[in-house]
């Protein structure tokens, strides 16, 4: 198996001023689409689709990704697979400084995707019997009580849905030194299971959806102790290899890597480009680096039982109160009158979403490397970046799925 080092923390931008631009995007959109068809446009056309397939026309997805340039994104990328048909993009450049035009092959993180990669890697656990989704973690992970200073029996199953009570540790993280220095920090699993651990344990009279990046830092440790590998290794013997994933890691490409896309921040008026900081080295909640179309490629064979049998995957699906199962999210199919299910999720620079209908057969991704943030304070970052999903994203990909019944 190869190596790879992994790279990614959560980022939301509720908090930015593009979040009302994102509203109005969705309204927008909401309107282009009308029931389950697209009016007609020349402004956009089907990437690669098959031999006498209708066109997807998609002008909302245009309107966003053409506005999100203009307000300073450095790209958009967005593949739309509907049954057989597919229409793909890219928009802006790689990096500002070659200023290569974005391609939709080009790679982008992928965000809380990550999280559904490592639920499936635990689920082969399971389905082999090594592992039962109800174990205390502790049987596992021997070293875990001590680390985070659990005052409950945490669970396998409660790490991978969320409701294990541990704190996020980006908080702890970024206040304990400034974003530049956090940057260039590493942290290791042990490390964010010991920063969650600083934060106290919150008296709950059942158990309920807490996001934190900790759950899936404890479980990337369970898997590599049964699988003798690095969670990156894992994720590619398990998935990537085959799928056939020839643009997926978990883990840091040279920032020189030429289909690279790149995202900024400024901070005291310097830029940084925070595509691969030392400070999302190693994380199993959003460390893997992609192309939509690989994206879309997981889900699809996931859906369809080509990664787990059918015990595990209904087990995967199967969610709580806040519509989340095991690394996996699920919304309102309106075409179907069933569900989508995916991920989304922010990183340090870069937002996405990835949403796919039960059967496979409908399916959206979409990677953005933000505008730079040019007002935020670190304060600001702590909570931007402690923050799971844009709903607002996520909102844009259901509303044209449900455009294209």
């Amino acid at each position: 198996m190869k190596a790879a080092r992994a790279s990614m923390v959560p980022r939301a931008r509720a908090t930015s001023p593009i979040a009302g631009f994102l509203a109005a995007s969705v309204v927008a959109l909401t309107l282009a689409t009308g029931a389950c068809t697209y009016p007609p446009t020349s402004d956009s056309a089907p990437v690669a689709a098959p031999t006498g397939a209708a066109a997807i026309d998609v002008p909302g997805l245009e309107f966003f990704a053409q506005a999100m340039i203009g307000q300073g994104a450095t790209a958009v990328v967005v593949e739309v697979n509907v049954r057989g048909n597919k229409w793909a993009k890219g928009y802006g450049v790689r990096n500002v400084d070659a200023q290569h035009p974005a391609e939709v092959t080009d790679r982008i993180p992928a965000g809380g995707i990550t999280k559904s990669m490592v639920s499936v890697s635990l689920l082969k656990l399971v389905e082999e019997g090594t592992v039962s989704l109800d174990d205390p973690v502790s049987k596992h992970l021997p070293e875990f009580n001590t680390l985070v200073h659990a005052s409950d029996a945490v669970t396998v199953r409660s790490l991978l849905n969320h409701t294990s009570g541990l704190a996020d540790p980006t908080g702890p993280m970024l206040r304990s030194q400034s974003l530049k220095q956090a940057i260039n920090t590493r942290f290791s699993p042990e490390d964010i299971l010991r920063l969650a651990g600083t934060a106290p344990w919150a008296e709950r009279l059942a158990p309920q959806f807490t996001y934190s990046e900790a759950n899936y830092a404890a479980l990337a440790l369970i898997i590599q102790r049964y699988r003798h590998h690095s969670i990156s290794d894992v994720l590619a013997d398990n998935i990537f290899e085959p799928l056939g994933l020839s643009r997926t890691t978990l883990g840091g490409p040279d920032r020189s890597e030429p289909d690279l896309i790149h995202s900024y921040s400024l901070l005291d008026g310097e830029r940084l480009d925070v595509t691969e900081p030392e400070l999302q080295l190693g994380s199993a909640g959003a460390g893997v680096i992609s192309s939509v179309g690989d994206v879309n490629s997981f889900y699809a064979a996931l859906m369809r039982g080509r990664l787990l049998g059918p015990a595990a995957l209904t087990e995967m699906e199967t969610i709580n109160g806040a519509n989340y199962g095991l690394g996996l999210q699920r919304w309102n199919d309106e075409c179907t009158n069933g569900f989508y299910y995916g991920h989304g999720g922010s990183t340090l620079g870069f937002g996405g979403i990835s949403v796919s209908s039960a059967d496979g057969n409908r399916q959206l991704s979409l990677g953005i490397a933000y505008p730079p943030d040019t007002g935020a304070e670190n304060d600001a970052m702590v909570a931007a970046l402690t923050q799971p999903v844009s709903g607002r994203l996520r909102d844009l990909a259901i509303t044209t799925l449900n455009g294209l019944c």
